[in-house]
């Protein structure tokens, strides 16, 4: 039996390939695809208007630090970081870190580090020292660390004391 490509077999050939690629990649779209999970991703921020806006929200909760103000600093608190340590307007003064109320502090962030957490909110691992904001004077910065979770779309953020073990550990990027 010979097949002869006459012009009714040759169409039948190609309506039938069609047909079958068509099938296969209707057959590939519908099968599920494996929930893949996606890493989070640490990375180094370089874009200077948000490292600079995050210095200045570090430099806030400094300032409320330094002044003791006890419903700005409730506020500004992480509510898991308060709720995991207990923290209320009673004993905040108490469990965080004070800075001397004599003397005035600035925060000047070195390096900082960024995570998305959610499609909203954004985790920024911040490095710096705390500086006395003193004329003509030298004293020696100390390393100081937070977190700072920032909500995008309402430009609302919150702070975590943190003990820099991100930058400890000094992720290379």
């Amino acid at each position: 039996m010979e097949l002869k490509l006459t012009k009714n077999n040759i169409i039948v050939i190609i309506v039938f390939l069609i047909v079958l690629f068509s099938g296969l990649i209707l057959f590939e779209y519908r099968q599920p695809k494996p929930l893949v999970e996606e890493k989070t991703k640490i990375s180094l921020v370089a874009d200077y208007g948000r490292f600079f806006s995050i210095n200045n929200a570090t430099n806030k909760y400094i300032s409320y630090l330094n002044k003791q103000d006890i419903n700005s600093l409730m506020l500004l608190l992480n509510n898991k970081y308060k709720e995991k340590n207990n923290i209320n307007s009673d004993n905040i003064l108490h469990k965080l870190s004070l800075l001397d109320i004599n003397k005035e502090y600035v925060f000047e962030a070195q390096k900082m580090y960024n995570e998305k957490l959610s499609k909203n909110i954004i985790r920024y691992y911040i490095y710096g020292y705390l500086n006395e904001d003193v004329m003509e004077e030298y004293h020696k910065p100390i390393d100081y660390y937070l977190i700072i979770d920032l909500d995008i779309n309402n430009m609302i953020f919150d702070v975590t004391p943190y003990d820099g073990k991100i930058f400890k550990g000094d992720i290379n990027e």
